[in-house]
């Protein structure tokens, strides 16, 4: 008879004790190891889970909405849009341009996007490397606004007109996160808005002036480029060329 077969042993998950949690009035559990910037501009409409190591930048001037029943998990940035007042938003050379910067070789339908990634054979081995490289840049670009406001301008020398120029005025836009939506570790957003019952994925890297609406999945690892709009009950993956 041959010995039965016995499965190496498995450690469980220990779950994180309650008193690593701060409960608010409206029934959401944040974690004490989070870092919220600004709280009084960070809205969330309660029972939402905050995981460790989250950053949700509410010091940019700018209201972050977060909808009921949402999850953001470990090491996910919240950050609001940043624009120059100098330039629209909807400017259409700011949109040349990102689409020279993100050329976008996608098959789309109305139930899934899919971005060629570029990638050979030898380097879809480096493409954790590449993703972190990128995720690391996309987080050196994380600042505030630069209100650059008038009433200093007085106060201040002709040697600092000239840096101020090149440091135009800027202003934070507000981004909402609809209800029933998930946030997996280490992702980064930017967008403009995430719609009510989107789950995106670990590593994902969503570009400033994004949106994402309603029922829609994010995969792993998935970059989506500024300016583009997800439309409802998509699904979408991969990293654009």
């Amino acid at each position: 008879k041959t010995a039965p077969m016995t499965l190496p042993p498995t450690t469980a998950p220990q779950p994180e004790p309650p008193s690593s949690y701060i409960r608010t009035t409206t029934q959401s559990y944040i974690s004490r190891a989070a870092h919220i910037l600004g709280p009084d501009r960070v809205h969330a409409k309660g029972k939402s889970v905050i995981r460790p190591s989250v950053r949700i930048h509410g010091d940019y001037g700018a209201v972050v909405s977060i909808g009921r029943y949402c999850h953001l998990d470990e090491g996910v940035v919240i950050a609001p849009t940043v624009v120059d007042l100098e330039v629209a938003v909807d400017d259409d050379e700011t949109k040349k341009n990102a689409r020279e910067n993100f050329p976008m070789s996608a098959s789309s339908s109305s139930s899934s996007t899919g971005f060629s990634t570029g990638f050979s054979n030898h380097r879809r081995r480096n493409r954790d490397a590449m993703m972190k490289q990128m995720r690391d840049r996309f987080l050196a670009d994380l600042s505030p606004p630069n209100h650059n406001d008038s009433a200093n301008d007085k106060d201040n020398d002709n040697d600092n007109d000239a840096a101020k120029r090149t440091k135009p005025r800027q202003k934070a836009l507000p981004l909402s996160i609809g209800s029933h939506t998930r946030i997996c570790r280490n992702t980064v957003v930017r967008s403009l808005s995430i719609g009510s019952n989107v789950y995106v994925g670990s590593d994902c890297l969503l570009h400033p002036r994004s949106v994402v609406k309603d029922c829609c999945v994010i995969e792993d690892g998935t970059v989506i480029p500024p300016d583009m709009v997800v439309p409802p009950f998509s699904r979408v993956r991969g990293v654009p060329e």
